[in-house]
Formats: C-alpha cells, structure tokens, sequence
C-alpha cells in the first residue's frame, strides 16, 4: 500500500476512534442530564462522515484505482504525490476547523470564527476537487 494510501487511512482510524470517543461522552452526558451549550451532532456527524469515511474511501481509491502510467509517470502512474499529500492536508485540516469552529460560531458568531468556518468549508470541497481530479483520470477505458 503507498505511503498516502495508508496515511489517509491511518487518519480515518484516528477520526473513527475520535468519533466514538465524542459520542460516548455525548451519551455520558445525557444520561446523567447535563446540559450542553451546544448541539454536537452536527460536528459529530461531520466527523464520522468526512473524518472517518471519506478518509478511508479516498485512501483506498488511491491504492485500488486502475494506474495511468501516461498521466502520471513518476509515480508508477497512480498519481502525483505531493498533489495526494495536499488533498490530505486541506481535507483534515478543514474537518478539524470545523470540528473546532462551528460550535463557536453558533455560540456567537465573530468575523474571525465566521471567516474560519467558510475556510474549512472551502478547503475540504477543494480537497475533494482535487481528488476527483486526480480518480478521474485514472478510472479510463482502456
């Protein structure tokens, strides 16, 4: 498996266990009747979804998709590396802006947590471009 396959995976490992871990303290919560001052589901949700599966699901893709060698020579045709590890960035580094700034932003939204807010939004769609990119040319006839 290649080292950005495996690095998208081990982070949705990451997620899947900081997505439980959060649910089980949501739960802890609520069974005991202590209010939140906010709504997590949103976030937790978010978490599993992006963090977790679409993490694994990118991971993997990069590992599975048929190779290009024509489009993609330096790197045995699967794709340009660093481009990978930039996707990887842009995607967890969005989530864990949201995961951090939506709660706060509901709280009592400022221009900065605002402005954080749309830079995870645009961040993790243009991960997710850039990915798409990146499948589509690998998933050709032959």
């Amino acid at each position: 498996m290649p080292v950005e396959s495996r690095l998208f995976v081990k982070a949705s490992l990451l997620w899947l266990c900081a997505t439980f871990a959060l649910g089980a303290i949501l739960l802890i919560l609520k069974a005991f009747g202590l209010p939140l001052h906010y709504n997590f589901s949103n976030v937790h949700a978010h978490m599993g979804f992006v963090g977790w599966l679409v993490n694994l699901v990118m991971g993997i893709a990069l590992w599975f998709l048929p190779v290009n060698r024509e489009k993609f020579p330096e790197n045995r045709g699967r794709y340009p590396a660093m481009t990978v590890r930039v996707i990887f960035t842009m995607l967890n580094a969005g989530l864990a802006l949201r995961v951090i700034f939506e709660p706060l932003v509901d709280k009592g939204p400022t221009l900065f947590f605002s402005a954080t807010l749309v830079a995870s939004a645009l961040l993790q769609l243009a991960a997710v471009i850039l990915f798409a990119a990146i499948a589509w040319v690998r998933v050709r006839q032959v």
